[in-house]
């Protein structure tokens, strides 16, 4: 089976793909060393399994055939998932949850209704643009104590900095650019924690400085990667999940009418958009040893990607699960668009709360909402995240 997961045709749908492969390759080879498991029950048990892990300085180095460890955007993931297999994740899991959850859902709505108030009166806008990327910007930015002038342009550096997850490889000029965009990250973070240093307070940077736990501490490289990929992974997929769930009420209006007639079904809307269109559908693990899978050979140094979009629409877990229903009935299994085991996404509290009090302060306060050619939105062309390139909308 030949397969080109880049084509436009499977970014725009990639579900039928995903069937097929369940049914006649459940371990797809992508490449050379490079596999693609679909089956929920596989991806689930793979993601606790110890046989594989985020290494990834073995498996970038394996799949480029070089040590590319000195590339600057190679470092700052190695950094990161080297820091999330070791003990000292709980520091990250401690200084993210040092505020409380009424706190921070005070902070987005504060941040949605400021957003809304500057663009309500235009009648139409491009949701995307307006409100789903800025949103998670100024709720990052305010849990950082930074303020947005002196940001940059994260929605142009997150998505360079993502690349190197997809599965085909970086030319030369793409890896400079990812380089380049690195580099910026790295400079912007390090003179804010020269800032906070000097002047902590009560934002997420300062709690990143001080955690300390049986005397473990964070270097200020681990510090920079963290907050980085807080941006690299909790912007983009925020402000992807966002619009993808709003496509999908839109799609469905039967869904959106029951939603509005309901409000108390906002969670479990939420979180049926999150299974039915994930914006991280992939997460990738290497092998650390040698073992067989389903009648495959893996070998140490493998990259393993789980497809979580695909494992969501398993009908082995799933009932009818290309229907999108809001009021889906408990499954024994739970959705694993956040991931599972020991690396379940550290901010999917956060990025769950930004969705919810977006789309109840989207309906509240613009309640002949609509939006046009739902059916023909065009996606981004890539695999690692799924959103859309824009969401026009009138109101």
């Amino acid at each position: 089976m030949q397969l080109d997961l880049q084509s436009p045709e499977f970014i725009a749908n990639p579900y039928p793909t995903y069937a097929r492969l369940r049914e006649q390759a459940p371990v797809y080879q992508l490449g050379p060393g490079a596999w693609l498991i679909t089956r929920y029950l596989d991806v689930e048990h793979l993601l606790k399994s110890p046989l594989l892990n985020k290494d990834v300085p073995s498996m970038f180095n394996q799949r480029y055939g070089r040590d590319m460890n000195d590339e600057p955007v190679f470092r700052i993931h190695n950094n990161l998932w080297t820091l999330m297999d070791s003990p000292r994740r709980k520091l990250v899991v401690k200084a993210l949850n040092a505020r409380k959850i009424s706190e921070v859902r005070a902070l987005v709505q504060k941040s949605a209704e400021k957003l809304l108030d500057e663009w309500v009166d235009l009648g139409l806008a491009d949701l995307m643009n307006v409100f789903a990327c800025p949103l998670p910007v100024q709720v990052i930015c305010n849990m950082l104590d930074i303020e947005l002038e002196q940001s940059l342009d994260f929605l142009a550096e997150t998505k360079l900095m993502v690349k190197p997850g997809e599965p085909n490889l970086l030319t030369e000029a793409e890896l400079d650019e990812a380089n380049a965009a690195a580099l910026r990250m790295e400079g912007f973070f390090r003179e804010i924690c020269r800032q906070k240093r000097k002047q902590p307070g009560e934002d997420l940077v300062s709690q990143l400085l001080v955690a300390e736990e049986d005397g473990e501490r964070l270097n200020e490289d681990e510090i920079i990667s963290n907050l980085i990929i807080l941006f690299a992974a909790g912007y983009g997929t925020t402000a992807n999940a966002l619009c993808n769930i709003l496509r999908l009420l839109f799609l469905y209006p039967e869904q959106r009418e029951l939603l509005i007639a309901k409000p108390e079904l906002l969670s479990n809307a939420v979180e049926e958009g999150l299974r039915f269109n994930s914006s991280a559908p992939i997460t990738f693990r290497t092998a650390m040893e040698s073992f067989e899978f389903n009648g495959v050979q893996i070998a140490v140094g493998d990259a393993i990607y789980l497809a979580l979009d695909s494992a969501n629409h398993d009908p082995e877990v799933f009932v009818d699960p290309d229907r999108f229903w809001i009021e889906r009935p408990p499954t024994v299994k739970k959705s694993l668009a956040f991931g599972h085991g020991s690396h379940y996404c550290l901010g999917a509290k956060l990025g769950t709360i930004e969705v919810e009090v977006a789309l109840e302060t989207l309906f509240r306060r613009l309640p002949n909402l609509t939006i046009d050619n739902v059916d023909q939105l065009k996606w981004e062309p890539t695999w690692v995240l799924r959103g859309l390139e824009s969401l026009p909308a009138r109101w």
